[in-house]
């Protein structure tokens, strides 16, 4: 498609919600881990990389309340609401993120999915990246987020950041996608669990599954699946790229560790790369 023949991006990078805020606090931000990121992003080449947050305690119990990520139901008025109030909360997100980027020095530009991607089902159906690759080629930063959109089965959905990412992967072929986490990176089994250890290495079987045993955990009020669905989102794009995009998740504190990791694609004794199994 016109898409990976027009921009060459070196690095999708996505900041999770758990990192970026306090999850469990409603609309609260970790403003110490959004500057490492803002720190992060100013070094790497505006017009090769497109970065992604989660909506953490913004938006995620507003879509809770009222079942946004499973349509309008049977009031619709209540539902418009819903969805209104979950846009309004991810987009305050939205702006912080960027306001801080741009103050690092970063020109980042927000953009909201909601209007130019449309779901089936929660599933993508319709987008328009055109407004992303040409801000890519004028030297922006593109910032989008997880957000509710339009669904052409159910009225409204919930599209996650990591659906968007599966898409980006999809249409543009990144060298690179690094997650950066509030962790260390993929655990065996839930990190505040005393024997919990890192895992340096996740394999994806053909079947898409995983080689390595991994238990995983949620928060109530995460409408878009958690760890387990940050590891189902691993193992789409490691198929969608047939192994060609390197997958990485990181520390969203760790420094050099994740400049390296995502100017490079190596890892400096920290953090997991999750790939095909017969790489």
């Amino acid at each position: 498609m016109f898409m990976a023949d027009k921009c060459a991006v070196e690095v999708v990078i996505k900041l999770g919600g758990s990192a970026v805020t306090h999850k469990n606090v409603f609309e609260t931000v970790k403003r110490e881990a959004i500057l490492a990121a803002a720190e992060l992003v100013k070094k790497l080449p505006a017009e090769k990389c497109i970065v992604i947050h989660g909506a953490g305690s913004f938006g995620h119990f507003q879509a809770h309340e009222y079942g946004t990520a499973h349509g309008f139901s049977n009031d619709t008025s209540k539902g418009r609401i819903g969805f209104a109030k979950t846009r309004l909360s991810v987009t305050k997100l939205l702006h912080i993120i960027t306001e801080v980027f741009v103050d690092s020095g970063i020109p980042a530009l927000g953009i909201s999915p909601c209007g130019s991607w449309v779901t089936r089902k929660g599933r993508v159906n319709r987008v328009t990246l055109s407004p992303i690759i040409e801000l890519l080629q004028e030297g922006f930063v593109p910032v989008l987020h997880g957000d509710c959109v339009l669904d052409d089965a159910q009225s409204c959905a919930i599209l996650s950041g990591d659906k968007i990412i599966e898409k980006l992967v999809e249409e543009l072929r990144p060298r690179r996608v690094v997650f950066l986490t509030d962790v260390d990176g993929i655990f065996d089994k839930p990190p505040e669990k005393p024997d919990a250890s890192l895992l340096r290495e996740v394999f994806v079987k053909s079947d898409g599954g995983f080689s390595n045993a991994i238990t995983t955990s949620s928060l109530e009020h995460d409408v878009t699946g958690g760890v387990r669905g940050k590891l189902q989102t691993a193992s789409n794009i490691i198929h969608l790229s047939k192994g060609n995009t390197r997958v990485f998740v990181l520390n969203i504190m760790s420094g050099s560790d994740a400049y390296s990791v995502c100017a490079l694609g190596v890892l400096e004794g920290k953090g997991t790369e999750i790939l095909a199994e017969n790489v």
